[in-house]
């Protein structure tokens, strides 16, 4: 026999408040972007001006991370890298270091090279995020160069940002 259970909502015993179920998917929210409208790294962490953001339900609550940022190194044997900043607010392209580096400094989370011929590529991201925050957390896309011109969204090829709430303990 095969037990069912129907409801619309499930309520706390000892409170009014939901409940919330350790280890499950709470919210998602993504965005893509792919304009064409190259932003010119330079050889420090800049902003590409590409984010997305969501609010915790629970300072508990882990952030799953997914992005897939497209990128062009236009000089052979030169690096253009990628890396992820966790901030209150969303920074403008070009916009200096703000937050808190997700990755580590010298590479980011990735990085497009080649010897010759075009070098357009995608580097991919999965990380979860502890922000400790029931606030609006932004997660902006930054990028670097090694040199030559290392370009975000210079070729109309979307990049993309998920981001998922995973709850917390309780």
């Amino acid at each position: 026999m095969v037990s069912q259970v129907n409801t619309d909502i499930v309520k706390g015993k000892t409170t009014a408040t939901l409940v919330t179920i350790p280890n499950h998917i709470i919210q998602a929210v993504g965005t893509k972007q792919g304009t064409g409208t190259a932003r010119n790294a330079t050889t420090d962490w800049t902003s590409t001006g590409f984010y997305e953001s969501i609010t915790p339900s629970s300072t508990s609550s882990k952030i799953l991370i997914m992005a897939n940022i497209c990128g062009y190194q236009s000089t052979a044997s030169q690096y253009y890298m990628v890396n992820m900043y966790r901030h209150t607010a969303a920074v403008a392209a070009d916009g200096a270091v703000a937050g808190t580096q997700l990755f580590n400094d010298t590479n980011g989370f990735g990085v497009i090279y080649g010897n010759s011929g075009d070098r357009f590529g995608n580097t991919t991201c999965f990380y979860i995020d502890s922000p400790s925050s029931t606030s609006e957390v932004f997660y902006n896309v930054y990028h670097k160069e090694g040199g030559g011109t290392g370009q975000f969204d210079s070729v109309s090829a979307d990049s993309t940002i998920v981001l998922l709430e995973i709850g917390g303990n309780v």
